[in-house]
């Protein structure tokens, strides 16, 4: 092959293969093996990860403050009763809140207000008198927004992702269907004053890009807010409304307000964890505000230079992998194997290294796949050349 025409077929295929990666980076679903990748290293790294100061953040769980009110079928006829998240507590909490010298920084509230009950006016009235404060919406089986019935009040989508194909919090996104924001990127943007817009499968952030869907890293388990020692431990909602006004208000000043169910009926499987939704709204902010999945050009340039390594083997005989694996054995079905191992195995030694220098995951197992069909195609080539010129040679020495 001539050397010119090998850089060329490595440049195109680098760029190809790099658009492809992003591609996979913006799915919401990993492969098997890709989901063991990303827990061990990301275990690893938590071992010795910084926790953010617990002073910043007030935590109240509802999990055990609930009241009942009328279920309707849906034709609207009652069939019984139904649990919700005490809101008379609720609006008792706000205006203490609301009447406070020293504010929180922020209010997130993490609660499905759906169903109307007879206290929503009370409700109402206190979330109309604060400024920071945000509540959560979904999306529901249809695909419809399911906006809360305080329309006046902001609110951003609270559902981890939105996809198909899905079995854990391994991938959060920023902005679903082009315009609609999650909860966690609609604060950022209050707290930091940037805008937000989405470009693809990118998101720029202020004057910063990154994958509307990554790879969340957790900087508050779930097994902290157990932990005394640790200082994230979630105060009953019904418990602090039993201190005084200005015990709640010291508690919630400067700080930002986390209020949700920690603890029973909002729990999802995450990389490390059984992880409360609160909690993986907290740490998809706290992704967000640390920059850890900003793309920059040295990002960029690291995937040019090992792709272009990568495709330099795929088009050239002789990859040292693979031919270690050969030499091991000589089982046919090993043989078939071990160009995709080959990849596979730099393909995973990438993802360690731009996880550790740049914070961000690449999605290994289709990538591996796409570089061993490229690399079967161009040995079929390149022996068919091979053949058809040994071919020709010999006829001309049998003629002469």
């Amino acid at each position: 092959m001539k050397k010119s025409l090998l850089i060329l077929l490595i440049v195109i295929n680098t760029l190809i293969m790099m658009a492809f990666t992003f591609y996979l980076m913006k799915l919401p679903w990993l492969a098997s093996d890709e989901k063991f990748l990303i827990w061990s290293t990301t275990a690893l790294n938590f071992a010795n990860r910084e926790r953010p100061d617990s002073e910043d953040f007030a935590l109240i769980n509802t999990s055990y403050d609930l009241q009942l009110i009328d279920r309707y079928d849906e034709f609207g006829f009652p069939v019984g009763n139904q649990a919700i998240t005490d809101r008379q507590k609720l609006a008792l909490l706000f205006e203490i809140i609301h009447n406070a010298a020293d504010k929180p920084k922020y209010i997130i509230t993490d609660i499905h207000f759906v169903d109307s009950s007879a206290h929503d006016q009370a409700l109402a009235t206190q979330l109309n008198q604060l400024e920071n404060v945000i509540l959560s919406a979904h999306i529901n089986e249809e695909g419809s927004l399911e906006k809360p019935i305080f329309n006046e009040v902001d609110y951003g989508i609270s559902d981890y992702l939105i996809g198909s194909a899905f079995d854990g919090v391994y991938k959060y996104q920023l902005i679903y269907n082009d315009t609609a924001k999650l909860l966690p990127l609609k604060v950022h943007e209050k707290l930091s004053r940037q805008n937000s817009k989405k470009l693809g499968p990118f998101v720029k952030v202020g004057s910063k890009w990154t994958m509307n869907n990554f790879i969340m890293n957790y900087r508050i388990l779930q097994k902290d807010i157990y932990d005394a020692e640790a200082g994230f431990n979630p105060v009953s909602l019904g418990e602090l409304l039993y201190l005084t006004d200005e015990d709640i208000q010291e508690f919630t000043a400067n700080k930002i307000v986390v209020i949700g169910d920690f603890f029973e009926n909002d729990m999802h499987e995450t990389v490390l964890e059984i992880t409360s939704g609160p909690l993986i709204l907290l740490n998809a902010l706290l992704t967000i505000q640390e920059e850890d999945t900003i793309l920059n050009v040295w990002f960029l340039l690291f995937m040019a230079i090992a792709y272009g390594y990568l495709s330099y083997l795929a088009f050239v005989e002789g990859d040292v992998i693979e031919n270690r694996i050969n030499k091991i054995t000589s089982k046919k079905f090993t043989k078939y194997i071990a160009g995709f191992a080959s990849y596979f195995l730099l393909l995973t030694a990438l993802s360690l290294t731009t996880y550790w220098i740049f914070n961000i995951h690449i999605n290994v197992f289709f990538i591996a796949i796409a570089f061993y069909i490229i690399d079967r195609i161009a040995g079929i080539l390149i022996y068919s050349k091979r053949k058809v010129l040994k071919k020709i040679m010999n006829s001309g020495e049998t003629n002469s």
